[in-house]
């Protein structure tokens, strides 16, 4: 790939931070019922896998292929989500589109392991010089990037107005809405919402109350989003 290799293996080790950071936050969740957006903390294991192995060749751990079907059916996932959100049939509680931002990195992984492949199939190298290949499209990859920039530069902007988990465990600050829309989580079930983005208020901004476990970190789960993002960015900006 393109690029000094140092910096490939310092965004590598990134986003296999984050990777293990949310596999421990699906387990810390499952076993103590602690609130978190399982599917976000689930997809970013696996994007933080699959573009440690597209950073690095000799991290991979997928077969030829398999990322896109992973990546394809997640992003038609996320896309069923958004749809079900503008057609006002999910809960309470989450901000109006906020899944198209999981569509948009979904569709970003997607498209540079097509364009990886379709290089590899053309003799091209894998990330750069990925421009005089006929069958990728640099433009696409542009307007990836600034997308996933623009995310990026919106989410740590808002950064400070997510409650951190010591007011949180007092009850001094309720979870707001925005850790369901630029962390990647709404509540789980354990919060309400069968959808995972509710919480007991219509207002979707509750207070935990002494039934309820202290939502994990939704100022390091935005965390792992910015991350991510400017990792991807970096990525789609090598393949220009």
């Amino acid at each position: 790939m393109g690029g000094p290799p140092w910096l490939a293996w310092t965004f590598a080790s990134v986003v296999i931070v984050v990777a293990a950071y949310c596999l421990t936050r699906l387990l810390v969740s499952w076993r103590q019922h602690r609130p978190s957006d399982r599917r976000i903390d689930a997809i970013h294991v696996l994007m933080g896998v699959a573009m440690a192995g597209m950073l690095v060749p000799r991290l991979r751990v997928f077969w030829a292929g398999g990322w896109e079907v992973v990546f394809g059916i997640s992003a038609a996932w996320f896309a069923w989500l958004a749809i079900r959100e503008f057609r006002g049939r999910a809960t309470v509680g989450g901000r109006p589109g906020h899944h198209l931002q999981h569509v948009l990195a979904c569709g970003a992984m997607l498209y540079m392991f097509l364009a990886a492949a379709t290089a590899a199939k053309t003799g091209g190298p894998a990330m750069s010089g990925m421009a005089a290949d006929a069958a990728h499209a640099p433009t696409l990859a542009l307007v990836l990037a600034f997308a996933l920039f623009g995310y990026v530069i919106w989410t740590a902007d808002r950064l400070s107005s997510l409650a951190p988990v010591a007011a949180l465990a007092a009850g001094a600050a309720p979870v707001p809405v925005f850790a369901g829309a630029a962390a990647g989580g709404g509540a789980s079930p354990a919060v309400g919402g069968e959808d995972g983005h509710g919480t007991p208020g219509d207002d979707g901004q509750a207070p935990p109350s002494h039934g309820q476990q202290v939502p994990l970190s939704p100022r390091l789960a935005a965390c792992c989003e910015i991350a991510m993002g400017v990792t991807m960015g970096y990525a789609l900006i090598l393949m220009l």
